[in-house]
């Protein structure tokens, strides 16, 4: 069985690794919205693939420090249940060494990775509907050929617009 120092050297370990992730991630997010601004897809679509990686990551993180502070709070004598780290390292008092920075480090971190991800979020809803009007807009712009016959039957699909009228 690990000692305690041993048990919250390990925490501060993934907690300094979450801490990484996430300021990568705040990167990644930087480099989307400016992307986002710019109007550039295959980038854009390598930043999102890029988030993915990212964002498995920091969950990876994220249920090993939970196993590791379920584990101190039962050397703890704490009850089994899930316990907060917050609550945990005010149990801890001064045996919880560099916990409480590198909690209130990483807790601020993941309110401004969210903040940025919540903005490209809304910013990206935001372009979609001004394209989608656009592309309402010039869909209703190109006159639809009117007529009878056999000839004219495939005249919708073939004409002017089409490409237009497929995106809406």
């Amino acid at each position: 069985m690990k000692t305690l120092e041993e048990q919250v050297a390990g925490l501060e370990v993934v907690l300094q690794a979450e801490e990484n992730v996430y300021l990568r991630m705040r990167e990644v997010l930087r480099r989307e919205e400016a992307l986002l601004i710019a109007l550039e897809p295959a980038e854009i679509a390598e930043v999102v693939e890029r988030k993915r990686g990212l964002a498995e990551e920091a969950r990876l993180l994220e249920d090993s420090r939970r196993a590791l502070t379920t584990a101190l709070a039962r050397a703890l004598g704490l009850a089994d249940e899930p316990i907060k780290l917050g609550a945990l390292i005010a149990t801890l008092d001064g045996e919880a060494g560099r916990l409480p920075d590198l909690h209130a480090r990483l807790t601020a971190l993941i309110r401004s990775t969210r903040s940025l991800l919540e903005s490209n979020g809304a910013f990206a809803d935001r372009s979609l509907r001004h394209i989608q009007d656009t592309l309402r807009m010039l869909g209703r712009a190109v006159p639809e050929k009117v007529g009878y016959g056999p000839a004219q039957q495939g005249a919708g699909s073939m004409g002017r617009g089409r490409l237009v009228r497929a995106a809406i």
